[in-house]
């Protein structure tokens, strides 16, 4: 007796496959190779995102946002804005020992977090 068939499930794909098989030949390479690009990824991100999420991390931001409310860059430029970020002044990629050192963190609303990550990426990449 033959196996029963199903559509293969990457999406438009209209080939056959046996019902325990989930993509045809074609879309299993392409899978997998995104599973490994993925791992790659996670692997190499793993680190700093674990830290973000930790409790240690959270406790600490929370009570720095708490007694720190107003952005650093607005009231240097003469405004008061609210600070949203708790960001560390000399990145965690550079020095990781300095993660958890309230020496190393500064407020900053969104607007100036997003410029300063985006220029310690630039600068990252040349």
């Amino acid at each position: 007796m033959a196996k029963p068939v199903k559509m293969c499930e990457h999406p438009g794909c209209r080939t056959l496959v046996a019902y325990d098989v989930r993509y045809c030949e074609r879309h299993r390479k392409a899978t997998n190779k995104l599973r490994y690009h993925k791992r790659m990824y996670d692997s190499a991100e793993s680190k700093y995102q674990q830290f973000y999420k930790s409790s240690a991390w959270r406790k600490l931001s929370r009570r720095f946002l708490e007694s720190n409310p107003v952005c650093i860059q607005c009231y240097q430029d003469g405004m008061i804005c609210k600070a949203n970020v708790v960001d560390h002044v000399i990145e965690i990629k550079d020095d990781w020992s300095r993660r958890l050192d309230e020496s190393n963190l500064q407020p900053l609303c969104y607007r100036h977090h997003n410029r300063k990550t985006r220029l310690a990426r630039e600068q990252r990449t040349k």
